[in-house]
């Protein structure tokens, strides 16, 4: 049949291999138009969920595993905040999101043949720019765990600005080390490792800089509610929202200069790196002043609507990645899909579940087809 959106020959099932459009009318999807994110084609392009846009390589059960340990962790915080262990709690919640980022970097192999090598740039490279950010800002301008300093002067200043944008370019610099590497052309490399780099960047630097808090007994006087709010935007607030700007940044790379893309503006400005990576920065030093300047009880909403918005343009720049590799090649012979284990053909899309193939895990996913040989060529 021929599809309505890309106007090509492809099976007849319920999505198009080729651009991933839905083929369905039950599905309710428009005719030309693809509204459901390429890397997990059961959610809109528009929903900010945490997951699926974080970690995009994971096919469907283990994506609910994933967000089960997520949850549990969360509550794992809660727990030990409840029993007065604030200072074990606030450990918790600084490593939660990094190990599970760890689990999942190994578990769809996106390191391919260089685990080591690339594990150092990203998360350990990510960790120590991390470390070494807050100890500039404990030499700066002093701060315990819940960032009590005084909001105005030089402090506010440093704080509130300076260490977001110096931020900002020690979380990218694993990502343009990695840029150079040919074996790594996908945006989704380039998303995974910004993102990746932000969340040890993050867990290390609330570490560092509540180190003298933490050597103190495991059990602190504090009230609870507050402490709980902070804690869990030590926990997810915070490190999914520089993930997401991050990561959203360091795809833009990709996007630009190793993608294979048809249409490098289809995202206007926010796609172009020029543009994405102020962006970023800006957003990060916006995190930083609401913590700064508002209470415990706003500022974590503010975060979370923050982070939201960011993991929208984060899945943006993974979604065009995914499609714009549908370029013109040859329809390959059919596969089981990673994803929902039926049969498909081989090209950019699953026919079965509309997976981007190229978002399943690398050990996983198939290697795209060749282009098909020009009419009159010789054999």
């Amino acid at each position: 049949m021929k599809c309505d959106n890309c106007s090509l020959e492809v099976p007849a099932r319920n999505w198009c291999v080729r651009c991933g459009s839905s083929l369905a009318e039950e599905t309710g999807t428009a005719k030309g138009e693809r509204d459901r994110f390429a890397a997990a084609p059961n959610e809109r392009l528009s929903l900010p969920a945490v997951v699926s846009t974080l970690f995009p390589q994971l096919p469907n059960d283990s994506m609910q595993t994933f967000r089960v340990t997520l949850a549990l962790g969360v509550v794992t915080v809660v727990v030990l905040a409840a029993f007065g262990l604030f200072p074990v709690a606030l450990v918790a919640a600084a490593i939660l999101v990094p190990l599970i980022t760890v689990t999942y970097l190994y578990d769809v192999d996106v390191y391919e043949d260089q685990p080591l090598y690339v594990v150092g740039l990203t998360m350990v490279g990510g960790a120590l720019g991390g470390v070494a950010i807050a100890l500039l800002a404990r030499a700066i301008a002093p701060a315990d765990a819940s960032f009590a300093i005084d909001a105005s002067g030089v402090d506010a200043l440093v704080r509130g600005v300076v260490i977001p944008l110096l931020s900002a370019v020690v979380i990218l610099l694993p990502a343009l080390v990695l840029l150079r590497y040919p074996k790594f052309n996908d945006v989704l490399d380039g998303s995974t490792f910004g993102a990746a780099a932000a969340i040890s960047f993050t867990g290390a630097e609330v570490l560092v800089q509540s180190y003298s808090y933490l050597s103190g007994s495991l059990s602190a006087d504090g009230m609870f509610l507050p402490w709980m709010l902070r804690l869990l935007s030590v926990a997810v607030a915070v490190p999914v929202l520089t993930a997401a700007v991050m990561g959203a940044a360091a795809a833009a790379l990709w996007l630009r200069y190793r993608a294979t893309v048809r249409d490098r503006d289809a995202l206007g400005a926010l796609g172009r790196p020029a543009v994405a990576i102020p962006v970023a920065a800006a957003v990060l030093i916006m995190a930083a002043l609401v913590q700064l300047y508002l209470p415990v009880g706003v500022s974590l909403p503010v975060l979370v609507l923050i982070a939201a918005a960011g993991l929208v343009w984060l899945r943006q720049v993974i979604h065009l990645g995914l499609l714009q590799e549908a370029a013109e090649v040859g329809m390959g012979p059919e596969i089981t899909c990673a994803n929902c284990g039926h049969q498909t053909a081989q090209h950019t899309f699953c026919s079965h579940c509309g997976v981007a193939l190229r978002a399943l895990p690398k050990g996983r996913a198939p290697e795209p087809p060749p282009p098909p040989e020009p009419s009159g060529a010789q054999a």
